[in-house]
């Protein structure tokens, strides 16, 4: 996706508020400029959101290192959190009637998983969009396209996850692919990284045991900028899962010769407008290139 200028004070706050809380105050300073920096460099029209981002997070690497024990344990506690919801997550999936629906439940209970980012603290512990959805409390994210044909023709998925705790409902979806008979690369963070899903959080699902295999990703998912394996795995998929914002910022209209299923929450104004909905809204989108 291409950067529009509200992009360029996002990025900033991102990458500043999660890599600056062990900073002390000159060490913030040194921050904000490294990464204003990096924009002075590569903020343009032409680029990629998600390539600007890779570059933010090379260059202050060493303040991730510092800042991760902070995440390690709000990401602990938010996997217990969606563990316990679990139950009646596979509850809900397993009252569609067909395996379409089923399918359908799956994803929309992985997609409004996507909620703030779990750094927050009013918000780490909590799932109100999915838990309302298990209950008929609460709306379904818009679906656009035919998802489920799209798996049906799919062999080999190609699953870019976002944040730990919502990693907890890709699980049941990866269990509705494999019951289709499709072999699943799950794409999971090298650690250490803020509150973005690592290998240890997929684990605590036992994905490893529904994946074909686990690969990681340094920053936001680019396949020209991934490992020979990771690489690999994405030429030889005809369908990618893409789980949140930046990796639908990465990756739309980047992919071409597959299908792409976006799952996120309209959290800024570009997103909402590129695919017509409000803010707030959560949506499950098929794209064919």
């Amino acid at each position: 996706m291409k950067p529009v200028i509200e992009c360029a004070p996002c990025i900033v706050k991102w990458t500043y508020e999660r890599a600056a809380y062990s900073a002390n105050e000159m060490e913030r300073y040194e921050l904000m400029r490294t990464i204003l920096g990096v924009l002075s460099r590569e903020f343009k029209s032409s680029g990629n959101i998600g390539f600007i981002c890779n570059r933010c997070l090379d260059a202050v690497s060493q303040f991730i290192v510092d800042s991760s024990s902070h995440y390690g344990e709000i990401k602990v506690k938010t996997n217990q959190a969606v563990e316990k919801l679990l139950p009646a997550a596979r509850e809900f999936i397993q009252k569609g009637q067909r395996p379409q629906e089923r399918f359908e439940r799956a994803c929309c209970l992985a997609t409004v998983g996507n909620v703030s980012p779990i750094g927050a603290p009013s918000g780490a512990f909590e799932f109100p969009e999915a838990e309302n959805i298990m209950m008929d409390r609460g709306p379904l994210p818009v679906v656009i396209g035919d998802v489920y044909r799209a798996a049906q023709d799919a062999t080999h998925v190609l699953f870019l996850t976002d944040n730990a705790g919502e990693i907890g409902f890709d699980a049941l979806l990866l269990e509705e692919l494999r019951e289709m008979g499709l072999k699943v690369t799950l794409v999971v963070k090298e650690d250490p990284f803020f509150e973005d899903a690592t290998i240890s959080d997929a684990v605590h699902f036992s994905m490893d045991k529904l994946a074909e295999d686990i690969l990681t990703t340094k920053g936001v998912f680019l396949p020209a900028e991934s490992t020979p394996a990771l690489y690999d795995a994405y030429q030889r998929s005809d369908l990618v899962i893409a789980k949140g914002v930046f990796n639908f910022e990465a990756l739309n209209d980047e992919v071409s010769g597959k299908s792409t299923i976006y799952m996120l929450k309209m959290k800024c104004g570009p997103i909402s407008k590129k695919n017509s909905l409000d803010m707030g809204k959560f949506m499950v989108k098929l794209e064919k290139t």
